[in-house]
Protein backbone atom coordinates (compact mmCIF):
# COMPACT_ATOMS: atom_id res chain seq x y z
CA UNK A 1 0.00 0.00 0.00
CA UNK A 2 1.24 3.49 -0.82
CA UNK A 3 0.18 7.11 -1.05
CA UNK A 4 0.06 8.95 -4.36
CA UNK A 5 0.45 12.71 -4.25
CA UNK A 6 -0.72 15.03 -7.03
CA UNK A 7 0.31 18.67 -7.47
CA UNK A 8 -1.07 21.04 -10.09
CA UNK A 9 -4.16 21.03 -12.23
CA UNK A 10 -7.75 21.71 -11.20
CA UNK A 11 -9.75 19.39 -8.96
CA UNK A 12 -13.50 18.87 -8.80
CA UNK A 13 -15.13 20.01 -5.57
CA UNK A 14 -18.92 19.72 -5.25
CA UNK A 15 -20.07 21.76 -8.27
CA UNK A 16 -16.94 23.12 -9.89
CA UNK A 17 -13.19 23.06 -10.38
CA UNK A 18 -10.71 24.73 -8.02
CA UNK A 19 -6.95 25.01 -8.12
CA UNK A 20 -5.21 21.91 -6.82
CA UNK A 21 -2.20 22.66 -4.66
CA UNK A 22 -1.84 19.14 -3.34
CA UNK A 23 -4.01 16.03 -3.27
CA UNK A 24 -3.10 12.71 -1.65
CA UNK A 25 -4.86 9.39 -2.10
CA UNK A 26 -4.10 5.91 -0.73
CA UNK A 27 -3.43 3.23 -3.38
CA UNK A 28 -3.68 -0.36 -2.22
CA UNK A 29 -1.69 -2.00 -5.02
CA UNK A 30 1.19 0.48 -5.40
CA UNK A 31 4.02 2.10 -3.45
CA UNK A 32 4.36 5.82 -2.69
CA UNK A 33 4.52 8.07 -5.72
CA UNK A 34 4.47 11.80 -6.50
CA UNK A 35 3.06 13.45 -9.63
CA UNK A 36 3.58 16.94 -11.03
CA UNK A 37 0.65 17.27 -13.36
CA UNK A 38 0.89 18.99 -16.76
CA UNK A 39 -0.78 22.38 -17.04
CA UNK A 40 -4.54 22.35 -17.48
CA UNK A 41 -5.18 18.85 -16.14
CA UNK A 42 -8.55 18.14 -14.56
CA UNK A 43 -8.87 15.87 -11.51
CA UNK A 44 -12.25 14.19 -11.06
CA UNK A 45 -13.40 11.06 -9.18
CA UNK A 46 -14.31 9.43 -12.50
CA UNK A 47 -16.65 9.80 -15.46
CA UNK A 48 -20.37 8.98 -15.41
CA UNK A 49 -22.23 8.01 -18.59
CA UNK A 50 -25.97 8.56 -18.17
CA UNK A 51 -26.89 6.82 -21.43
CA UNK A 52 -24.97 3.87 -22.86
CA UNK A 53 -25.41 0.22 -23.79
CA UNK A 54 -23.67 -2.33 -21.59
CA UNK A 55 -22.77 -5.82 -22.73
CA UNK A 56 -24.39 -8.88 -21.21
CA UNK A 57 -25.00 -12.29 -22.84
CA UNK A 58 -27.32 -11.83 -25.82
CA UNK A 59 -26.46 -8.17 -26.42
CA UNK A 60 -23.69 -7.96 -28.98
CA UNK A 61 -24.57 -4.28 -29.37
CA UNK A 62 -23.13 -3.49 -25.93
CA UNK A 63 -19.69 -2.48 -24.63
CA UNK A 64 -18.27 -4.34 -21.61
CA UNK A 65 -17.97 -2.81 -18.17
CA UNK A 66 -14.22 -3.44 -18.22
CA UNK A 67 -13.92 -1.38 -21.39
CA UNK A 68 -15.90 1.43 -19.78
CA UNK A 69 -13.62 1.37 -16.77
CA UNK A 70 -10.55 1.47 -19.01
CA UNK A 71 -11.85 4.77 -20.43
CA UNK A 72 -12.38 6.35 -17.00
CA UNK A 73 -16.10 5.57 -16.57
CA UNK A 74 -16.98 4.46 -13.04
CA UNK A 75 -20.77 4.61 -13.23
CA UNK A 76 -23.26 4.34 -16.06
CA UNK A 77 -26.89 3.83 -17.01
CA UNK A 78 -27.87 1.25 -19.59
CA UNK A 79 -30.60 2.79 -21.75
CA UNK A 80 -32.84 -0.12 -22.64
CA UNK A 81 -30.50 -2.71 -24.08
CA UNK A 82 -32.79 -5.33 -22.59
CA UNK A 83 -36.53 -5.77 -22.28
CA UNK A 84 -38.28 -8.13 -19.91
CA UNK A 85 -37.05 -11.19 -21.86
CA UNK A 86 -33.46 -10.65 -20.71
CA UNK A 87 -33.20 -7.84 -18.17
CA UNK A 88 -33.12 -9.95 -15.00
CA UNK A 89 -30.14 -12.03 -16.17
CA UNK A 90 -28.31 -8.96 -17.45
CA UNK A 91 -28.85 -7.06 -14.22
CA UNK A 92 -27.62 -10.02 -12.18
CA UNK A 93 -24.34 -9.80 -14.08
CA UNK A 94 -24.17 -6.00 -13.80
CA UNK A 95 -24.61 -6.17 -10.02
CA UNK A 96 -21.26 -7.98 -9.84
CA UNK A 97 -19.45 -5.29 -11.83
CA UNK A 98 -16.78 -3.14 -10.22
CA UNK A 99 -18.49 -0.07 -11.71
CA UNK A 100 -21.97 1.16 -10.76
CA UNK A 101 -24.54 0.15 -13.38
CA UNK A 102 -28.21 1.10 -13.35
CA UNK A 103 -30.69 0.81 -16.22
CA UNK A 104 -33.91 1.49 -18.08
CA UNK A 105 -36.13 -1.35 -19.25
CA UNK A 106 -36.99 -1.35 -22.95
CA UNK A 107 -40.73 -1.66 -23.52
CA UNK A 108 -39.82 -4.06 -26.33
CA UNK A 109 -39.34 -7.55 -24.86
CA UNK A 110 -36.26 -8.02 -27.06
CA UNK A 111 -34.78 -4.59 -26.32
CA UNK A 112 -31.73 -4.08 -28.52
CA UNK A 113 -30.70 -7.72 -28.50
CA UNK A 114 -31.87 -7.65 -32.12
CA UNK A 115 -30.29 -4.62 -33.75
CA UNK A 116 -31.16 -3.46 -36.28
CA UNK A 117 -34.63 -4.88 -35.74
CA UNK A 118 -36.82 -5.13 -38.88
CA UNK A 119 -39.80 -6.56 -36.94
CA UNK A 120 -39.97 -5.06 -33.44
CA UNK A 121 -42.69 -6.42 -31.18
CA UNK A 122 -45.93 -4.55 -31.81
CA UNK A 123 -47.40 -2.55 -28.93
CA UNK A 124 -50.47 -4.80 -28.69
CA UNK A 125 -48.22 -7.83 -28.15
CA UNK A 126 -46.24 -6.35 -25.25
CA UNK A 127 -47.12 -7.88 -21.87
CA UNK A 128 -48.04 -5.22 -19.31
CA UNK A 129 -47.91 -7.91 -16.63
CA UNK A 130 -44.28 -8.69 -17.43
CA UNK A 131 -43.30 -5.02 -17.62
CA UNK A 132 -44.68 -4.49 -14.13
CA UNK A 133 -43.33 -7.77 -12.77
CA UNK A 134 -39.79 -6.95 -13.94
CA UNK A 135 -40.00 -3.51 -12.39
CA UNK A 136 -41.21 -4.97 -9.08
CA UNK A 137 -38.09 -7.15 -8.88
CA UNK A 138 -35.66 -4.34 -9.66
CA UNK A 139 -35.77 -2.05 -6.65
CA UNK A 140 -33.76 1.13 -7.23
CA UNK A 141 -31.73 -0.48 -10.01
CA UNK A 142 -34.33 0.34 -12.66
CA UNK A 143 -35.51 3.89 -13.32
CA UNK A 144 -38.37 3.18 -15.69
CA UNK A 145 -39.27 2.36 -19.27
CA UNK A 146 -37.36 3.22 -22.43
CA UNK A 147 -39.18 3.87 -25.70
CA UNK A 148 -37.31 3.98 -29.00
CA UNK A 149 -39.37 5.98 -31.48
CA UNK A 150 -38.87 6.07 -35.23
CA UNK A 151 -38.58 2.34 -35.93
CA UNK A 152 -41.74 1.91 -37.98
CA UNK A 153 -44.49 4.52 -38.28
CA UNK A 154 -46.58 7.00 -36.32
CA UNK A 155 -49.11 4.40 -35.21
CA UNK A 156 -46.35 2.20 -33.78
CA UNK A 157 -44.70 5.16 -32.04
CA UNK A 158 -48.01 6.18 -30.53
CA UNK A 159 -48.70 2.68 -29.29
CA UNK A 160 -45.27 2.29 -27.66
CA UNK A 161 -45.66 5.62 -25.85
CA UNK A 162 -49.07 4.60 -24.52
CA UNK A 163 -47.74 1.25 -23.25
CA UNK A 164 -44.79 2.93 -21.53
CA UNK A 165 -46.98 5.64 -19.99
CA UNK A 166 -49.38 3.07 -18.57
CA UNK A 167 -46.51 0.97 -17.18
CA UNK A 168 -44.86 4.03 -15.64
CA UNK A 169 -48.09 5.14 -13.97
CA UNK A 170 -48.82 1.69 -12.55
CA UNK A 171 -45.27 1.12 -11.26
CA UNK A 172 -44.50 4.67 -10.11
CA UNK A 173 -41.48 4.86 -12.43
CA UNK A 174 -40.41 7.21 -15.22
CA UNK A 175 -40.11 7.19 -18.99
CA UNK A 176 -37.10 7.77 -21.22
CA UNK A 177 -38.01 8.51 -24.84
CA UNK A 178 -35.65 8.25 -27.82
CA UNK A 179 -36.82 11.09 -30.09
CA UNK A 180 -34.78 10.71 -33.28
CA UNK A 181 -36.72 9.86 -36.42
CA UNK A 182 -40.21 9.81 -34.94
CA UNK A 183 -43.15 10.29 -37.30
CA UNK A 184 -44.99 12.06 -34.48
CA UNK A 185 -44.87 15.79 -33.92
CA UNK A 186 -42.87 17.01 -30.95
CA UNK A 187 -46.18 18.26 -29.50
CA UNK A 188 -47.65 14.76 -29.44
CA UNK A 189 -44.53 13.24 -27.89
CA UNK A 190 -44.40 15.88 -25.17
CA UNK A 191 -48.10 15.45 -24.41
CA UNK A 192 -47.46 11.98 -22.99
CA UNK A 193 -44.35 12.90 -20.96
CA UNK A 194 -44.39 14.16 -17.38
CA UNK A 195 -42.02 16.27 -15.23
CA UNK A 196 -39.06 14.08 -14.29
CA UNK A 197 -39.23 12.01 -17.47
CA UNK A 198 -36.25 11.99 -19.81
CA UNK A 199 -36.18 13.05 -23.45
CA UNK A 200 -33.03 11.66 -25.02
CA UNK A 201 -31.51 12.92 -28.31
CA UNK A 202 -33.34 16.28 -28.04
CA UNK A 203 -30.68 17.99 -30.18
CA UNK A 204 -30.98 15.74 -33.21
CA UNK A 205 -31.55 17.31 -36.63
CA UNK A 206 -33.76 14.74 -38.30
CA UNK A 207 -37.51 14.33 -38.65
CA UNK A 208 -39.47 15.19 -35.52
CA UNK A 209 -36.93 17.52 -33.90
CA UNK A 210 -37.54 20.36 -31.43
CA UNK A 211 -37.37 23.30 -33.88
CA UNK A 212 -40.46 24.90 -35.36
CA UNK A 213 -40.95 25.98 -38.98
CA UNK A 214 -39.10 29.24 -38.25
CA UNK A 215 -36.03 27.47 -36.92
CA UNK A 216 -36.69 28.42 -33.30
CA UNK A 217 -37.23 26.00 -30.41
CA UNK A 218 -40.93 25.14 -30.31
CA UNK A 219 -42.92 26.85 -27.57
CA UNK A 220 -44.34 23.57 -26.25
CA UNK A 221 -40.82 22.22 -25.80
CA UNK A 222 -39.69 25.27 -23.87
CA UNK A 223 -42.75 24.94 -21.63
CA UNK A 224 -42.16 21.22 -21.03
CA UNK A 225 -38.58 21.82 -19.90
CA UNK A 226 -39.72 24.66 -17.64
CA UNK A 227 -42.17 22.21 -16.01
CA UNK A 228 -39.46 19.62 -15.33
CA UNK A 229 -38.81 17.54 -18.45
CA UNK A 230 -35.15 16.43 -18.33
CA UNK A 231 -32.87 16.53 -21.39
CA UNK A 232 -30.24 13.88 -22.11
CA UNK A 233 -27.81 14.50 -24.99
CA UNK A 234 -27.39 10.83 -25.98
CA UNK A 235 -24.74 11.72 -28.55
CA UNK A 236 -24.72 8.55 -30.65
CA UNK A 237 -23.66 8.49 -34.28
CA UNK A 238 -26.86 9.99 -35.76
CA UNK A 239 -28.63 11.68 -32.89
CA UNK A 240 -26.99 15.09 -32.63
CA UNK A 241 -26.88 18.29 -34.67
CA UNK A 242 -24.63 21.22 -33.85
CA UNK A 243 -27.18 23.51 -35.56
CA UNK A 244 -30.03 22.39 -33.30
CA UNK A 245 -27.79 22.38 -30.23
CA UNK A 246 -26.56 25.94 -30.83
CA UNK A 247 -30.09 27.19 -31.37
CA UNK A 248 -31.32 25.48 -28.21
CA UNK A 249 -28.42 26.80 -26.15
CA UNK A 250 -29.08 30.33 -27.43
CA UNK A 251 -32.60 29.98 -26.01
CA UNK A 252 -31.34 28.69 -22.67
CA UNK A 253 -31.94 24.96 -23.19
CA UNK A 254 -28.77 23.40 -21.85
CA UNK A 255 -28.73 19.62 -21.28
CA UNK A 256 -29.30 18.16 -17.85
CA UNK A 257 -27.22 15.12 -18.82
CA UNK A 258 -24.32 14.79 -21.29
CA UNK A 259 -23.97 11.17 -22.35
CA UNK A 260 -22.59 8.97 -25.11
CA UNK A 261 -25.28 6.48 -26.23
CA UNK A 262 -22.26 4.35 -27.03
CA UNK A 263 -22.58 0.93 -28.66
CA UNK A 264 -20.07 -1.59 -29.99
CA UNK A 265 -20.00 -0.01 -33.45
CA UNK A 266 -19.20 3.46 -32.10
CA UNK A 267 -16.75 2.49 -29.34
CA UNK A 268 -13.44 4.36 -29.87
CA UNK A 269 -14.74 5.89 -33.12
CA UNK A 270 -15.86 9.50 -33.68
CA UNK A 271 -18.32 11.09 -33.21
CA UNK A 272 -18.80 9.03 -30.01
CA UNK A 273 -15.44 7.40 -29.14
CA UNK A 274 -15.66 7.41 -25.31
CA UNK A 275 -16.76 9.69 -22.48
CA UNK A 276 -13.58 11.77 -22.30
CA UNK A 277 -14.14 12.54 -25.99
CA UNK A 278 -17.79 13.38 -25.32
CA UNK A 279 -17.01 15.88 -22.55
CA UNK A 280 -14.34 17.43 -24.79
CA UNK A 281 -16.91 17.85 -27.60
CA UNK A 282 -19.20 19.92 -25.45
CA UNK A 283 -16.48 22.07 -23.97
CA UNK A 284 -15.35 22.76 -27.55
CA UNK A 285 -19.01 23.44 -28.35
CA UNK A 286 -19.22 26.33 -25.91
CA UNK A 287 -20.10 24.94 -22.50
CA UNK A 288 -17.72 25.53 -19.59
CA UNK A 289 -15.82 22.74 -17.86
CA UNK A 290 -17.96 23.31 -14.77
CA UNK A 291 -21.19 23.04 -16.78
CA UNK A 292 -20.15 19.87 -18.59
CA UNK A 293 -18.87 18.04 -15.53
CA UNK A 294 -21.85 19.12 -13.42
CA UNK A 295 -24.08 17.11 -15.76
CA UNK A 296 -21.96 14.03 -14.98
CA UNK A 297 -20.84 14.44 -11.40
CA UNK A 298 -23.84 16.28 -9.96
CA UNK A 299 -26.93 15.73 -12.13
CA UNK A 300 -26.31 12.13 -13.20
CA UNK A 301 -25.10 10.89 -9.82
CA UNK A 302 -27.99 12.71 -8.14
CA UNK A 303 -30.53 11.08 -10.44
CA UNK A 304 -28.87 7.69 -9.96
CA UNK A 305 -28.79 8.09 -6.20
CA UNK A 306 -25.09 7.25 -5.94
CA UNK A 307 -21.91 8.85 -4.64
CA UNK A 308 -18.44 8.36 -6.05
CA UNK A 309 -16.04 8.26 -3.10
CA UNK A 310 -13.27 10.74 -3.95
CA UNK A 311 -11.05 9.24 -1.24
CA UNK A 312 -10.87 6.02 -3.28
CA UNK A 313 -11.48 7.18 -6.85
CA UNK A 314 -9.47 9.57 -8.99
CA UNK A 315 -9.14 10.28 -12.70
CA UNK A 316 -6.72 12.75 -14.23
CA UNK A 317 -7.63 14.19 -17.64
CA UNK A 318 -4.91 15.91 -19.65
CA UNK A 319 -5.81 18.48 -22.32
CA UNK A 320 -4.48 18.49 -25.88
CA UNK A 321 -4.99 21.81 -27.65
CA UNK A 322 -4.39 20.55 -31.16
CA UNK A 323 -7.14 21.13 -33.72
CA UNK A 324 -9.96 18.58 -33.43
CA UNK A 325 -12.88 18.10 -35.83
CA UNK A 326 -16.04 17.30 -33.88
CA UNK A 327 -18.55 16.11 -36.45
CA UNK A 328 -22.26 15.41 -36.34
CA UNK A 329 -24.37 13.87 -39.09
CA UNK A 330 -24.42 17.18 -41.01
CA UNK A 331 -21.51 19.47 -40.13
CA UNK A 332 -18.17 19.77 -38.34
CA UNK A 333 -17.27 21.94 -35.37
CA UNK A 334 -13.57 22.73 -35.19
CA UNK A 335 -12.26 22.78 -31.63
CA UNK A 336 -8.93 22.96 -29.87
CA UNK A 337 -9.48 20.83 -26.81
CA UNK A 338 -9.35 17.07 -26.32
CA UNK A 339 -9.07 15.61 -22.83
CA UNK A 340 -7.59 12.14 -22.38
CA UNK A 341 -7.25 10.04 -19.19
CA UNK A 342 -3.66 9.71 -17.96
CA UNK A 343 -4.13 8.37 -14.40
CA UNK A 344 -6.96 6.37 -12.86
CA UNK A 345 -7.46 5.00 -9.37
CA UNK A 346 -10.66 3.03 -8.86
CA UNK A 347 -11.89 1.67 -5.54
CA UNK A 348 -8.46 2.34 -4.05
CA UNK A 349 -6.46 0.53 -6.74
CA UNK A 350 -4.39 1.84 -9.64
CA UNK A 351 -6.02 1.08 -13.00
CA UNK A 352 -3.56 2.84 -15.30
CA UNK A 353 -0.84 5.51 -15.42
CA UNK A 354 0.35 7.09 -18.64
CA UNK A 355 3.99 6.32 -19.39
CA UNK A 356 4.94 9.95 -19.95
CA UNK A 357 4.20 11.09 -16.39
CA UNK A 358 7.29 11.78 -14.29
CA UNK A 359 7.80 9.93 -11.03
Amino acid sequence: MGTWGFKGGLKWINSGFVENKELNIAVLNELDREFELPEGCLIVPGLVDFHCHVWAPGASVGVTDIEYLSSGVVACVDAGTFGYDGWVNADRLWQNSSIEIRSWLSVLPEGLTIHPNPNPTKPENISMERLLETASLAGDRLYGYKVRLGQLDAENDRGLLQVARAAAEKSGLRMMVHLTGSSLTIEEVLDILRPGDILTHPYHGKRGNILDSNGSVSTCFLEAVEKGLLLDVGQGSKHFSWKVFKRAISEGLKPHFISSDIVRNTWKKPPVDDMSYIVSRFIAGGLSEDEVFSTLLKNATGFMGIEIDSTKNLLVLQPDHSEVHYSDSEEILVGNIRYSPIVQIHNGKSVFVSDHLSK
